[in-house]
């Protein structure tokens, strides 16, 4: 995702809006069994500060997760806030956050993967009352209610049981 700066980059101290839209890349997500099932929009205001271009807004998707505990896929909306800095070089330092500009475009789809790769929950949950699955049968405790739980016993503890 590409965004032309070059009608910008000849008005100084002046901003300009950009509303884009692209499907994610589903590689971006396979590693960890996800999938965009919408389009990344991104809403964005760039400023021409002179030296460089100063980019706010916002990008919202929503991709499908597998739940941590019940192994069911699940919607996953993010709506979540975008800084971005573009120059015409790259003479302000190590700073791996500068974008720098090839023929007065942007690329900023880069930027914007690593702000949605943040947002997804290391064990990502279908919602918090998940019951997940049954440890001895395996069944979705979400969807089904098992008796496993209730005969369970372990000839393990039967000596404890007599220290009474």
């Amino acid at each position: 995702m590409k965004v032309d700066l070059k009608s910008l980059q000849m008005r100084t101290l002046e901003s300009e809006e950009f509303h884009l839209s692209t499907q994610g890349r589903d590689s971006l997500l396979s590693d960890i069994g996800g999938r965009f099932l919408e389009p990344v929009d991104v809403d964005l205001i760039i400023e021409n500060t002179g030296n460089m271009f100063i980019g706010r807004g916002q990008v919202s998707t929503t991709i499908a997760l597998t739940c941590g505990r019940c192994l069911e896929e699940f919607e996953f909306s993010m709506i979540t806030d975008l800084t971005l800095t573009a120059s015409e070089s790259s003479g302000y330092g190590e700073n791996e956050e500068l974008i720098v500009l090839d023929d007065n475009q942007a690329e900023i789809m880069p930027r914007i993967e690593q702000e949605i790769f943040s947002l997804i929950p290391l064990n990502p949950l279908c919602s918090e009352e998940c019951k997940g699955l049954c440890p001895l049968c395996g069944v979705n405790r979400n969807l089904t209610i098992c008796s496993c739980g209730k005969n369970d016993y372990d000839p393990r503890w039967e000596k404890l049981k007599q220290l009474k």
